[in-house]
């Protein structure tokens, strides 16, 4: 007997939210890091992974304009932090001389965090969440 595996076909919407679930997921693990030795390699793995997916994002949205209707409102956030928020390098910097900080690891995390928040892009992921729960 052969198996044949069926794959299953993945809508629009299940990728979206997909992916913004796992950009609320590193946010709420950045909020709540205590700024101990060793968070700095967390923040730099969350930050990449956030960056990433919200390129992917913003790539899927360029090249499905049909879909977009009710994700218009998270385009210029998203775009905007994309272009003027670069926090890998400073990561880098930093791990170099003050890992160990907790002062200048609370005040990146928390410099991060406001990046985020800036033009309510974590606000509309979470409520595109929460609409289609």
């Amino acid at each position: 007997m052969v198996r044949v595996k069926t794959m299953k076909m993945v809508s629009f919407d299940e990728y979206i939210r997909g992916v913004l679930k796992q950009i609320d997921d590193s946010h709420t693990l950045l909020q709540n890091l205590r700024d101990k030795p060793g968070d700095l390699d967390i923040i730099k793995r969350e930050i990449a992974k956030i960056t990433g997916l919200l390129q992917a994002l913003g790539s899927k949205f360029q090249t499905n304009k049909d879909d977009l209707s009710e994700y218009e409102h998270i385009l210029s956030p998203l775009f905007y932090y994309l272009e003027n928020h670069e926090f890998l390098r400073e990561i880098e910097i930093m791990s170099l001389l003050y890992s160990e900080d907790p002062l200048r690891l609370k005040n990146l995390r928390l410099t991060i965090l406001d990046a985020l928040d800036e033009k309510n892009l974590i606000g509309h992921i979470k409520l595109i969440l929460r609409q289609k729960e």
